[in-house]
């Protein structure tokens, strides 16, 4: 489709791109009431975070909490732009016709302090391949006052860490429902949240296959629910690629 080649044009030479409504009311309805819950419920007290996420709000893990958060990640345009661009070619475990990237993390979050400019890729590189991606799946608006997203347009092609004195910075002002992504390499961050009121999104980041999970996702995925997934779903989760 013509919108999923233009997300790929978007992010390869501005380093992010949006798909407006990606989420109907129906199904944005529907996420955003299932993590209001899910937050509502947990009691867990998360030690050693860093001390500017202590005013945000977060849910870890999301695949294990519910099926249809990882039947999100399945959806036709995320699943060609990640294999477009994280795909091996050379995996022959299985079939490349499968997407052979794996999930390396995936949260809920409402942020409340300043993130400052970071990438994500864990270090800067030159080159076209790209081996990490950030999803981001908007459930409230976010602006300049409640904590929106901010980036360095092309700084993926860069070479460097993030320049946290930069001052040329876009401000993504999206909408509920709205789908972000971004090559994990751009220096992005976020405004302050200077509301009372949450912003929450659904953060996932996909990687090559190669790269080392963020969560033990594999040995701790509910049997209920990994009898329910796909293949390629199983795939995406980091079951073809576990340390032998």
């Amino acid at each position: 489709m013509k919108y999923q080649n233009n997300l790929i044009k978007d992010i390869t030479i501005n380093g992010y791109a949006i798909k407006k409504n990606f989420l109907s009311k129906k199904k944005l309805n529907f996420y955003k009431s299932k993590v209001e819950q899910i937050y509502s419920k947990q009691k867990i007290n998360f030690k050693g975070l860093p001390k500017r996420d202590g005013k945000d709000k977060i849910i870890y893990n999301l695949q294990n909490k519910d099926i249809k958060f990882i039947k999100l990640l399945s959806s036709p345009i995320i699943k060609k732009v990640c294999k477009y661009f994280l795909q091996d070619k050379y995996f022959r475990l299985i079939s490349n016709k499968r997407p052979n990237y794996i999930l390396n993390y995936y949260n809920a979050r409402s942020s409340g302090s300043k993130l400052d400019l970071h990438i994500d890729s864990h270090i800067p590189y030159l080159g076209k391949h790209v081996y990490m991606l950030q999803i981001a799946i908007i459930l409230e608006d976010q602006d300049e006052n409640n904590g929106c997203t901010i980036i360095k347009p092309k700084s993926h092609l860069s070479g460097s860490y993030s320049n946290r004195k930069e001052k040329k910075l876009l401000k993504i002002k999206s909408k509920a429902g709205d789908l972000v992504i971004w090559d994990s390499r751009i220096w992005h961050g976020t405004t302050k949240n200077i509301t009372k009121k949450t912003r929450w999104a659904l953060i996932a980041t996909l990687s090559s296959w190669w790269i080392k999970q963020s969560m033990d996702i594999t040995k701790s995925l509910p049997k209920k629910i990994f009898n329910e997934l796909s293949i390629d779903e199983k795939i995406m989760l980091g079951y073809c690629a576990v340390i032998p």
